[in-house]
């Protein structure tokens, strides 16, 4: 009796050790995107500011005739009129405008570069997965034994 008992609660500690080996590789790998998000974002901020230093500063023309005003004294955007609007009007389709590209990404999405250029995130070690599978199969193991000693003693009984 005292032996399942012990083998009970070395399981149990085991699989509590797994658990907190679990959490902890969890909380590593949170920390490292975090990192990691935030230099992305120190160097995207460095390339905005860089891009707005070669750039020649807008100085905001200042006009002396007052926005239109309607009468209670709001001033509004100027609106599209449904001929002008190709879903609901006249079916002209406007002819298709370039427009410059200054600075950007080169067409890639704010977020999506890689440190390291392979395209796969950074994991970590791989001795920490190592360590769960050899867990995986210890307790595989122990189950196994564990099964054939229950049926031998029920088979002995009898």
């Amino acid at each position: 009796m005292k032996g399942d008992t012990a083998k009970t609660l070395v399981g149990l500690v085991i699989i509590g050790l797994i658990v907190v080996a679990t959490f902890i590789y969890g909380n590593a790998q949170r920390q490292a995107q975090l990192r990691h998000d935030q230099d992305v974002k120190k160097q995207q901020d460095a390339k905005v500011t860089q891009s707005t230093k070669k750039s020649p500063s807008v100085q905001p023309r200042v006009s002396s005739t007052p926005p239109k005003q309607q009468a209670n004294g709001t001033a509004t955007a100027p609106v599209q009129t449904p001929a002008s609007n190709t879903l609901q009007g006249n079916g002209q389709t406007p002819a298709p405008t370039s427009t410059p590209v200054t600075g950007g990404t080169g067409g890639q999405v704010a977020g999506a570069q890689t440190a390291n250029g392979t395209g796969l995130p950074e994991t970590g070690s791989p001795l920490t997965g190592l360590i769960g599978v050899t867990a995986i199969v210890a307790m595989l193991v122990a189950l196994r034994r564990s099964k054939r000693a229950v049926f031998a003693a029920a088979r002995g009984r009898r």
